[in-house]
């Protein structure tokens, strides 16, 4: 029935979308858009949206398998009207691209789409990068078109992380908080297929892309809303936040030199929370499916740092304190001179809280090369 239903209203009366959604930076999981696939049935008023962005907080285990990076998304099939709307509230751009199938590749995206929503197949494990919203909408084209599309071969030649970094100049916590906690491993180039991963790419690609080498893939582009959401800044910022802390440093390190004052319990906050981040750190590299192996992080965020907060309050003047600082301050010092040389690109925010724990190591070192002295 399907076959016949197509076949008998053409292209003009059937037609199949990708649908380009802008960022949303109140929350982190929107601020790189969303993309999604249109079903549109002109004759029979039928407007559908099929989703695979979704995902359910009442799943088992919701945010054990967020933390470890096993997170189940869904696809899921709604009226098209209610989610144009949905996004226009809030101010989200809409960019629409028609695809030009034939009868029998329609069939086959109509099915494809219909099996996937079944609940034996609406669920997959989503990656932020390998598997989401906009890769799925790639991978179901080349398996609607097979060996007839071919998608612009090239690209920004930049990282992943930069590619993120674009979408992040509002949201500079999230930011730093992914220049964190993700590895090594996003710091490669991507290459034009990888970065699809992202909705504005997919779009742009798919504006490029043939199918049989002279044939466009898309017959024709609507932007259905064009307005963005508007940015509100706070004072809040990482870099002031920061700032504020080594300027705390530089304080009470001129008054532990000058007057021989001990701030224990600050330092104590300072390396505790370091030792907890590069335990979480350890814990993401080698305990979950997260991009987050080989992370330079760990440089300054020693999970040895933990012991050493301890080791500030319960034997402070001990030698194997005064060994740690040393080492520790030779680390941060060779830390702050190959920062622009490391494989991997830090956030150049962290300068600031390095600076602190280097000031804080060199501050107690002097303390205790002095009391040693008297």
């Amino acid at each position: 029935m399907i076959w016949c239903s197509f076949i008998a209203k053409g292209n003009e009366n059937v037609e199949f979308s990708v649908i380009t959604i802008g960022p949303y930076e109140d929350e982190l999981y929107s601020a790189f858009g969303h993309s999604g696939i249109r079903y549109r049935d002109k004759i029979n008023n039928i407007d559908l949206f099929y989703n695979y962005g979704i995902f359910d907080f009442d799943q088992p285990n919701f945010y054990l398998n967020f933390l470890n990076g096993r997170l189940l998304y869904m696809v899921g099939k709604y009226n098209y009207q209610t989610v144009e709307s949905f996004y226009i509230n809030q101010k989200r751009y809409i960019k629409e691209q028609v695809l030009n199938l034939n009868d029998s590749e329609k069939i086959i995206l109509y099915n494809y789409l219909e099996q996937n929503i079944k609940p034996e197949n609406r669920t997959y494990l989503y990656n932020y990068v390998y598997n989401n919203c906009a890769t799925k909408i790639r991978d179901i084209l080349i398996t609607v078109y097979g060996e007839r599309i071919t998608f612009k071969d090239s690209n920004d030649n930049v990282s992943i992380r930069a590619l993120m970094d674009k979408y992040l100049q509002n949201n500079k916590w999230g930011d730093l908080g992914i220049d964190i906690c993700l590895g090594l491993e996003i710091d490669k180039k991507a290459s034009y297929s990888e970065e699809m991963f992202l909705p504005e790419y997919l779009f742009n690609n798919l504006e490029d892309s043939f199918l049989d080498g002279n044939i466009n893939l898309i017959s024709k582009t609507n932007i259905i809303n064009s307005n963005s959401p508007v940015i509100n800044k706070n004072i809040f910022q990482p870099k002031y936040i920061f700032l504020l802390f080594l300027i705390i440093c530089i304080f009470l390190s001129f008054r532990q030199i000058k007057y021989s004052l001990l701030y224990i319990y600050f330092d104590f906050t300072v390396f505790l929370t370091s030792g907890a981040v590069g335990t979480l750190l350890i814990y993401l590299w080698f305990f979950t499916d997260h991009l987050s192996s080989f992370n330079y992080n760990l440089i300054w965020a020693l999970p040895f740092n933990l012991i050493f907060s301890f080791l500030l309050i319960l034997n402070f003047k001990s030698t194997l304190t005064r060994w740690y600082i040393i080492i520790n301050s030779a680390v941060l010092f060779s830390l702050l001179i190959l920062w622009n040389f490391l494989p991997q690109n830090l956030n150049d925010i962290l300068i600031l809280f390095v600076l602190g724990m280097l000031l804080r190591m060199f501050s107690n070192y002097i303390y205790l090369i002095r009391s040693a002295s008297r």
